[in-house]
């Protein structure tokens, strides 16, 4: 479980930034049961019947994140993305198996997170906003390309995907980032983490429910 969450770690860290930047948790979004719904964003995604959701302290731990309250205490985060450049933000994480419970089972996950780019930065193309993820994995861990970035359509809206294949010892994975630019230089990156065709097609479910409200 956790050389699972340390690849994750460097998963989530594919656009452009470093994983020393500052991360901070949304403080007013809707997270009922069964979806997630950020307003201000205009971003919503459903959770299948089933799933669960990654708590938010594990979000925290899994970026990194050195809780600072007295950093964003009644600041809301729209002045937070309007002030700074290249902070990361989780928004949510769903998981198919709780986190302690997995049966001896491989456990996928959807991660999706927001930043805003500095201008320099967000001259670059979506598809050069990817990086490799060998500055960030174990050595012991082997990268191979799936993938060149293509284009991808989801409920009329189009991203930019890359795949992975990682090998940690006999255990294989696979990585597909769905990267979306909106306006204001708000990068959306959506991390989907998996073994087999049956997990990818899960998770590929949870992405054709991600709707943009605001265009």
């Amino acid at each position: 479980m956790a050389s699972q969450f340390l690849i994750l770690l460097a998963i989530v860290c594919l656009v452009r930034l470093g994983c020393t930047e500052r991360m901070l948790i949304l403080d007013k979004f809707e997270m009922p049961d069964n979806y997630y719904k950020n307003d201000f964003l205009g971003v919503s995604i459903e959770k299948p019947d089933g799933w669960y959701r990654v708590p938010d302290e594990k979000l925290r731990s899994t970026f990194l994140i050195a809780s600072n309250p007295s950093f964003y205490e009644n600041e809301s985060i729209s002045d937070v993305l309007n002030r700074t450049n290249n902070t990361l933000i989780p928004l949510f994480g769903f998981s198919e198996y709780q986190l302690s419970v997995q049966n001896g089972k491989f456990n996928p996950y959807i991660i999706g997170f927001v930043t805003r780019l500095r201008n320099e930065t967000a001259k670059e193309s979506e598809c050069e906003s990817f990086i490799r993820l060998d500055d960030f994995l174990d050595s012991t861990i082997l990268i191979k390309d799936a993938s060149t970035c293509f284009e991808v359509n989801f409920n009329g809206k189009i991203y930019y995907s890359e795949e992975l294949y990682l090998k940690n010892g006999n255990k294989y994975y696979r990585q597909t980032q769905y990267v979306r630019r909106k306006k204001n230089n708000y990068v959306f990156t959506f991390s989907l983490f998996y073994d087999d065709k049956i997990n990818k097609i899960q998770l590929h479910n949870i992405m054709n429910t991600l709707k943009f409200s605001d265009e």
